[in-house]
């Protein structure tokens, strides 16, 4: 999430168009992988904040704007993806933003009131869980919760039988332990990595959050680097555990990321237009877009094909600000990864 004056007068109503997917493999020369947009709306206003994939390959999406509505890309991989709207949240939450899978095909969604250029309206926020079957979803909200500033990337523990879940608070500087079988919250972790400098243009700290390998990972939108700290398998920090610097990004913005299979993080840096890759501390590459592009421009999140059609591909959802303060329809853009290694 990266807030910034091109939010524009938000439409009511949304048309929808669609491209298809790109199949090349990468160039042998080392140069951007192949991209190209699969999904995109008709109307300026639309942002899409973050995604995540169902276990059919379904992609499900969160809107921030113009209204907080969760949607589904079906088999992004074909010729001529389907949008279908699957619900729009209606209690005075106009907003969505972050989304986890806490169990297969059942998700939690993080939902706030925004005002202006999106600040959230104190003691708005909440979290709530929505199951498919099939076709079908059902929604239900699992806590009111009104203490966080800016609750915003949102993990599953999967060590802690499905019901656990960690939540970023990009204002408060701090990581929220949520049970959703008792409901119970609470403050686990709250360290100087997780908080933009006092001087930041956009003071955004903690912002995407992964739980991968016994650590739970995030990045500080605001000093563009990525951390991480081990956590136990009830999704507690380790006693005495050290926060480890992953890598600092030459970047102005980091947003929300992904692990590849082999434990490479993808990550979507807004506002700087491009998608990164981290091999390891201190060890990363430019593979899509740039400060002047618009392929994957306003990128907000990625997240890894789960299929044998879509195994090599990286989605990527964007918010629809470009370069030089231009806007666009919100889009998802299918990145090849294909023999990038």
């Amino acid at each position: 999430m990266k807030f910034t004056n091109s939010l524009l007068a938000l439409a009511s109503t949304l048309s929808l168009t669609t491209a298809k997917p790109v199949l090349a493999p990468r160039a042998a020369n080392g140069t951007s992988l192949p991209a190209k947009t699969i999904f995109q709306f008709n109307e300026t206003g639309t942002w899409f904040e973050n995604l995540s994939v169902r276990p059919n390959g379904d992609l499900v999406l969160t809107t921030l704007s113009p209204k907080a509505q969760l949607w589904t890309l079906k088999e992004p991989w074909s010729a001529h993806p389907q949008i279908s709207l699957v619900h729009t949240f209606q209690d005075g939450k106009p907003g969505l933003v972050g989304i986890a899978e806490t169990k297969p095909d059942v998700f939690l969604v993080i939902g706030a009131q925004f005002v202006g250029e999106g600040n959230p309206v104190p003691g708005s926020f909440a979290i709530y869980e929505v199951a498919f079957r099939g076709a079908n979803a059902t929604t239900r909200k699992v806590i009111d919760f009104p203490e966080a500033k800016l609750a915003n990337g949102i993990a599953s523990v999967p060590t802690c039988g499905n019901t656990v879940a960690l939540i970023g608070d990009s204002f408060a500087d701090s990581l929220w332990r949520l049970d959703t079988k008792t409901g119970k919250y609470e403050v686990v972790l709250a360290v100087p990595q997780m908080a933009a400098p006092a001087n930041a243009s956009v003071p955004i700290g903690i912002n995407g959050l992964k739980v991968h390998a016994g650590h739970v990972y995030w990045g500080n939108s605001a000093t563009a680097t990525l951390y991480r700290a081990k956590i136990d398998r009830n999704g507690y920090p380790v006693a005495n555990a050290t926060v480890e610097t992953v890598t600092a990004l030459d970047s102005d913005f980091v947003d929300d990321f992904a692990f590849d299979a082999r434990g490479m993080m993808w990550v979507a840096t807004n506002g700087d237009n491009e998608v990164d890759v981290v091999r390891g501390p201190g060890i990363y590459e430019t593979v899509v877009g740039g400060p002047t592009l618009d392929t994957v421009g306003g990128d907000s999140a990625v997240a890894m094909g789960r299929t044998r059609f879509d195994r090599d591909v990286v989605y990527v959802s964007t918010s629809g600000v470009l370069p030089e303060n231009r806007t666009e329809p919100a889009k998802v853009v299918a990145i090849n990864r294909a023999g990038f290694r």
